[in-house]
């Protein structure tokens, strides 16, 4: 029988690529860890909240409306719940900032016990990652200070690695037992039942990227590793590369595709659903991680290393990462440096040894199961709602 009740409040992303907070409650009730009462809602799969500023002044007010009346109601909604004095958790998954900035203007004894999704930090995606001003404008700092009220009216704040918890408490000034670091809930089903790669060698061999094309993943650095191979006759045939995905740098790959033959590389832009990336993934021999160097690139371990571990595939991504707390570091061809040429050494060197390729594929599952699956995710929160 399940004893505890948790409460889910606000406006939560949704879709494929935002799954941690579908899948975190599914695997909740699955294990019978609570009894789940939704008093929130999703938002649309297709918003995205770092594209508001490129809106008209009046969409942005329209959208930002609708985010305030939505999370305003779903306030209201917990309150009128808890008017019998109990004191039931409540879970805001992200973009948790909206609701708890209404939260944080109760008096602090009248506040419910809220434990926030705060995976992505909203006004470092929208500032200090696609700003060319650095984050230094009004609109930025107006953003920061907003954000850091609301993440500290929270009692619990979550994110995903130990170097983004660090950066939440510098950045928004948070208290160090208030942030704790686990890993993301993803549907891995579709992952795990791909099948192994296989050990004996064939050309072209399939690279694959999945990503929103954004500055962190790396993207200059991919294109020119690709074009010094090639231009290079010796690895004429060798590979095909294959991108998926949209954003930020795609007039730049736009660009670059349009001066290759469709048999060296290829692009899907439309996000995909999570059973075609299952299969794409299933379809790759190498997989490739984020390659931005310093700053937000080597806070996180992405969504996408997730996926290609769960589906056992060789991947080739930067050293520099973070991961969630007391997880070690994954079995992956580590690129020290943000150079091209180092990445194009990475990919000929996993070319040229098929076997140590089918090795680091066959780690790679083997890890994912041991330290970040769903039974890691159901225990941190089994930690996290033992309160008392």
């Amino acid at each position: 029988m399940i004893a505890q009740t948790l409460v889910v409040a606000g406006l939560r992303a949704s879709g494929s690529g935002y799954p941690n907070a579908e899948q975190t409650l599914k695997l909740l009730q699955a294990h019978e860890v609570v009894s789940i009462r939704d008093l929130g809602q999703e938002l649309p799969p297709h918003l995205h909240l770092w594209t508001l500023r490129h809106l008209s002044p009046l969409k942005q007010l329209r959208a930002l409306a609708g985010l305030g009346f939505g999370n305003l109601r779903s306030l209201l909604r917990v309150l009128w719940a808890a008017r019998g004095g109990e004191s039931v958790p409540v879970y805001v998954p992200y973009p948790s900032v909206f609701f708890m900035w209404l939260a944080s203007w109760l008096p602090r004894g009248s506040r419910p016990y809220c434990i926030v999704d705060a995976y992505i930090s909203i006004w470092d995606s929208m500032f200090r990652d696609r700003d060319r001003s650095g984050g230094g404008s009004v609109a930025s700092r107006w953003i920061k200070r907003f954000e850091a009220r609301a993440l500290r009216a929270a009692s619990m704040v979550l994110v995903d690695t130990e170097a983004n918890r660090l950066s939440m408490i510098d950045d928004f000034d948070l208290q160090p037992q208030q942030v704790r670091s686990l890993p993301l809930a993803i549907d891995e089903a579709p992952f795990l039942a791909s099948p192994p790669g296989a050990e004996d060698s064939h050309e072209p061999l399939r690279v694959l990227f999945v990503g929103t094309l954004i500055p962190l993943h790396g993207v200059p650095t991919i294109l020119s590793a690709i074009h010094q191979l090639l231009s290079d006759e010796r690895h004429a045939g060798r590979f095909h590369f294959r991108f998926i995905g949209d954003g930020q740098l795609g007039p730049a790959l736009s660009e670059f595709i349009a001066g290759h033959d469709a048999a060296q590389v290829s692009w899907v832009r439309q996000w995909q659903s999570l059973e075609t990336l299952a299969s794409e993934i299933a379809d790759a021999d190498i997989c490739l991680g984020v390659f931005g160097g310093e700053g937000k690139a080597a806070r996180v371990l992405p969504f996408k290393l997730y996926m290609y571990l769960a589906a056992g595939r060789a991947i080739v991504s930067q050293g520099k990462m973070s991961l969630p707390y007391a997880v070690p570091a994954p079995p992956l061809l580590a690129v020290e440096t943000a150079e091209a040429s180092d990445l194009a050494r990475a990919l000929v060197s996993l070319a040229e040894d098929s076997r140590g390729r089918y090795s680091l594929a066959r780690q790679a599952r083997g890890y994912f199961t041991e330290h970040l699956a769903g039974a890691q995710v159901v225990s941190a929160w089994r930690s996290i709602l033992q309160r008392e």
